[in-house]
This record gives C-alpha cells, sequence and structure tokens, in this order.
C-alpha cells in the first residue's frame, strides 16, 4: 500500500484521477478558497467515500470467527480508513463556500469522527483482552500477591462482552444511517458537471480498489 501514500498512481498528495496540487494556501481570516481545492472537491468526495464504505464492509464481516490477532488487525484496517476519510473531510470543508454545505459537512466528520473514536477503542478493548489471555497473565499471576487471578478472568470477560458491544453499535450505526447518506451523497453527486461527475465516479472506483481488503 506504499503506493497510496508516497508518489505513483495512487498519491494522497498528487494528481491521480484528477487531483490537482494547490499552488497556495487558505489565507488566515479571509475565507477565500483556493480554485484548485474547488477542482478536488469530487475526487476527494469519491476517495472519502470509498474510505468509508470500505469501513462499513469491513466491520459488517463475520469478525468474532476471527482470532483475537486477527480481529484487532480489522480494527485497525477500519480506524486506518476512518484517519484517512477525516483527512479528506476537512480538504473537502477547506474548499466549500457554502455554509450549509459546510454545516452538513461538518456533522458528517464528526459522525465520521465517533465511528473512527470507536474503533479505537475496539482495538484498544481488544489488545487488553488479548495479553490477558496470553503469557501477560502468566506475569501477572507471577507478581500477584492478593490471588487477584480469578478477577482477570473476570475482566476478560467483561473485555470479551464489551468489544461485542461496540462492534453490535458500529454496525447500526452504519445501518441506520446508510440511507439518509446515500441520499446526501446523490444530492452531492447531483450538483457535479459532467465531468466531475466522472472524477467523483472514477476516484470512488480507483480508491475502492486500493483500500480493499488486501490494500490497507
Amino acid at each position: 500500500m506504499d503506493s497510496a501514500h508516497h508518489g505513483g498512481p495512487f498519491d494522497r498528495t498528487g494528481e491521480s484521477f484528477g487531483f490537482r496540487r494547490s499552488p497556495g494556501g487558505v489565507r488566515c481570516g479571509v475565507r477565500k478558497i483556493d480554485p484548485v481545492l474547488k477542482v478536488n472537491l469530487a475526487p476527494l468526495m469519491g476517495r472519502r467515500d470509498a474510505a468509508f464504505d470500505q469501513a462499513a464492509e469491513s466491520i459488517g464481516s463475520d469478525v468474532f470467527s476471527l482470532s483475537a490477532e486477527k480481529r484487532l488487525a480489522v480494527y485497525g484496517r477500519i480506524t486506518r480508513l476512518l484517519a484517512l476519510a477525516l483527512e479528506d473531510c476537512d480538504q473537502i470543508i477547506s474548499g466549500l463556500s457554502s455554509q450549509d454545505t459546510i454545516s452538513r459537512e461538518k456533522l458528517l466528520r464528526s459522525f465520521i469522527s465517533t465511528l473512527h473514536a470507536s474503533a479505537v477503542t475496539l482495538g484498544d478493548f481488544s489488545a487488553l483482552g488479548g495479553m490477558l489471555g496470553t503469557d501477560a497473565r502468566k506475569a501477572l499471576a507471577e507478581f500477584d500477591a492478593n490471588g487477584e487471578n480469578p478477577r482477570l478472568a473476570e475482566s476478560e470477560k467483561m473485555l470479551g462482552s464489551t468489544e461485542e458491544n461496540l462492534v453490535d453499535l458500529m454496525r447500526r450505526l452504519f445501518t441506520a444511517t446508510h440511507p439518509r447518506l446515500a441520499r446526501y451523497r446523490a444530492y452531492a453527486r447531483q450538483s457535479f458537471s459532467p465531468v466531475y461527475a466522472e472524477k467523483y465516479a472514477v476516484s470512488y472506483k480507483s480508491y475502492s480498489d486500493v483500500y480493499g481488503k488486501d490494500g490497507l
């Protein structure tokens, strides 16, 4: 996946899929939009939506049929995808001039940020639960002067239950919000010219392939 970050056809900072580099920034204190940012809006939205959808697909998989180590890898993948989506949200917001659209995009960013925090927490719970069930448990028992080992087993069970509840919450959030998000995306695409609609479609398809299960 290095090509997705460090040059080549999938460089997030390059000119792939209709992206153009900005020759300058946004002046502080004045909402003067860099025209290059506006040119990039369609492919940025396509890339963000691809990352979001790949995260939704990953949490929808049967993660509890996997080992703790593989579940941790899935949660890490979801965390990275949502972090990339948040980066794109920030760039998209920077390129907007309509306050109504900015407000909607900020709400979307807040929602994605909530999912990202949940994925980070999932990874933490999974990692700690795995430690309590492996050699770390022997180390804890070695230095346990008060015979807390039975409580460690209770804690491991509690962590497992919390992990299941968080996975269920994320799945329900992705599912419940899908119809509204689909309408919002359709509304955004309708505002594109045919050229920019094509840039969105190419970006979404290309980054869906990049962010596929074997790519991130």
